[in-house]
């Protein structure tokens, strides 16, 4: 179980944060054997994880937030401890405050800022974590934050435009199935009083009619499985595996597979040009990296062209075995590994595959709005005809 506590030590100094313990009697114990005398100690209860299913995690634009946030701080001379502080205070996001009280205890007990980040790994990720060390060391935290920041604002960017581009197409999609259901569990039902006896109607109205029978006589069933499967997948989405499940069959159907890929392209750029211009070496970088991306199958690749990597070869050979870069990245991606200047390189490459990813979600909403617009026409449009034609069909009926 979770505890969030407030507590004080010998001197007096004020603690807030959040301990994991099987007990309450348990975190009591350990808070004292931090040397902390707990004054408000209470279990944080979530509710059949329904706030885990709903979004009570970390937000990406949060993380954005904290970390540009802190950076401007740091810039203003404020120190590390007070500045998480100060944005904690500010802040009014339940989780976002829970994971600042956790930062906050980790280095009021003496840890580093990396080492107190390390411990939300899974938030964080490995390359936010290495750039945090490496600016510790190098005593440019700010800059390294800067950096970050920019990183993540791409990445909400990205989820914006492909949020943007699908929500039109899944609006109309929307209602056009609630304007079927309509039509098939309100409208046909009446139509069908009409007729005394249904083995005389035209083939097509006993079909429509017959299915809206079906919807008429299940809908309960059909609501309740259509509700438990969105719960179910919104559950699942918060599994590791599933996602990335989704996410390498996402890549393969045409036009949301090349966005995907250049999207993985960019923060590969991105993540190879911030971690070479911090100093690390080529293949710690290309390391990092390579864990930094989310599709599981380009990331193998990576990990294979590390392998390539440390035997020998030039990163130009080993990335062209990968479906990360084109080759007229690839040839660029050589004349910056021959004059050493790959940091600039992987930068100009992300660069241009971000105005690229612009051209081709334009491209794919260009496309997805009429497809949606005549799918919606001959759906519903089919629906209305047939209607028609069986009132039609009347005349030729005996009553």
């Amino acid at each position: 179980m979770e505890f969030e506590y407030k507590a004080v030590d010998k001197q007096g100094s004020r603690y807030e944060g959040v301990i994991t313990s099987s007990t309450k009697v348990e975190a009591q114990q350990k808070l004292m054997n931090d040397g902390l005398r707990p004054l408000v100690l209470k279990e944080i209860k979530d509710s059949v994880n329904f706030g885990r299913i709903f979004g009570s995690k970390v937000k990406l634009e949060q993380l954005e937030f904290f970390t540009s946030e802190l950076a401007l701080l740091l810039e203003s001379g404020v120190k590390v401890d007070k500045g998480i502080d100060i944005i904690r205070d500010a802040n009014i996001s339940p989780a976002l405050s829970r994971l600042l009280n956790q930062i906050s205890s980790s280095l009021k007990k003496g840890e580093s800022l990396s080492d107190a980040f390390s411990k939300h790994q899974e938030l964080f990720g490995p390359l936010y974590i290495s750039l945090l060390k490496i600016g510790e060391k190098s005593g440019n935290l700010p800059d390294v934050l800067n950096r970050l920041s920019e990183d993540l604002k791409f990445q909400r960017d990205l989820r914006g435009q492909i949020s943007q581009a699908l929500t039109y197409p899944a609006v109309i999609f929307f209602v056009c199935i609630m304007a079927v259901y309509f039509v098939l569990t309100f409208i046909v039902p009446k139509m069908s009083g009409i007729f005394s006896d249904l083995s005389e109607a035209p083939w097509y109205t006993q079909m429509i009619i017959r299915v809206s029978d079906f919807f008429v006589d299940y809908q309960l069933l059909i609501v309740g499985s259509v509700v438990t499967g969105i719960g179910l997948l919104a559950y699942n989405l918060q599994r590791p595996d599933f996602k990335n499940w989704i996410y390498v069959k996402a890549s393969r159907v045409p036009g949301v597979g090349n966005i995907i890929i250049t999207a993985e392209r960019i923060r590969f750029a991105q993540s190879m040009a911030m971690m070479l211009k911090a100093g690390l070496q080529l293949d710690t970088a290309l390391e990092l990296t390579g864990d930094s991306l989310k599709h599981s199958e380009l990331k193998r690749d990576a990990n294979q062209a590390l392998k390539q990597l440390k035997s020998g070869k030039q990163l130009s050979q080993v990335l062209a075995k990968t479906r990360i870069f084109p080759d007229i990245f690839l040839s660029i991606i050589k004349v910056g590994e021959e004059t050493g200047r790959l940091p600039k390189v992987f930068s100009e490459v992300s660069t241009r595959s971000k105005t690229e990813l612009e051209h081709v979600i334009k491209r794919l909403t260009t496309m997805l709005e009429p497809l949606m617009l005549i799918f919606m026409g001959g759906f519903v449009g089919g629906i209305v005809i047939t209607m028609l034609m069986s009132m039609v069909s009347v005349n030729d009926v005996p009553f």
